[in-house]
């Protein structure tokens, strides 16, 4: 095994531990796709009240910024990765 210049930690360990971040990134924003994606179409199919159609779309603002944010980390720790 290869070492780091930084550190006295093997290389090999620093990658699967980004590995394994990265993965679990990909599975929480699979996630908040698929409820966004749910939420959406549960929005467009059902005639809902007012107050029901401001809360669900706060809640999907919310959900697109979270979706973001994890597509930013992924993307950040892909980074790292290389």
């Amino acid at each position: 095994m290869e070492k780091s210049k930084k550190s006295k930690a093997p290389k090999k360990a620093k990658d699967s531990a980004l590995t394994i971040k990265i993965a679990a990134m990909q599975l929480k924003q699979k996630e908040v796709s698929r409820v966004l994606q749910l939420k959406h179409e549960i929005l467009i199919k059902s005639e809902v009240s007012y107050l029901e159609y401001i809360e669900m779309r706060s809640e999907l603002e919310r959900l697109n910024t979270l979706r973001e944010t994890f597509t930013r980390r992924v993307e950040k720790l892909k980074q790292q990765a290389k």
